[in-house]
């Protein structure tokens, strides 16, 4: 299934209302707050012969996001139901 990480920052005190906005977007499979460079982190799939250019084109659009940057998957390279934390803590 086509999908994309798009990571948010938003502006100040819009957080909580785009995260709630965002989560109400078909094929938004998941939206979480974060500490760090980005706000939001959001996870897109579509399904196969979509594409995910017109979810992401929804977010960009709504108001409070300040910027977005978008890292789309690679079809085939995918695993569900496997945690990280089953391979141990990361390694510098």
């Amino acid at each position: 299934m086509p999908g994309a990480y798009v990571m948010i920052t938003t502006f100040p005190g819009t957080e909580k209302q785009v995260l709630d906005k965002i989560a109400e977007i078909p094929d938004v499979i998941s939206v979480e707050g974060v500490y760090g460079e980005f706000d939001l982190i959001v996870r897109v799939e579509v399904p196969v012969g979509n594409s995910v250019d017109s979810v992401i084109s929804k977010i960009r659009k709504m108001p409070g996001i300040k910027s977005t940057r978008t890292a789309s998957c690679i079809d085939g390279e995918h695993m569900s139901g496997t945690g990280m934390d089953s391979v141990g803590p990361p390694s510098d």
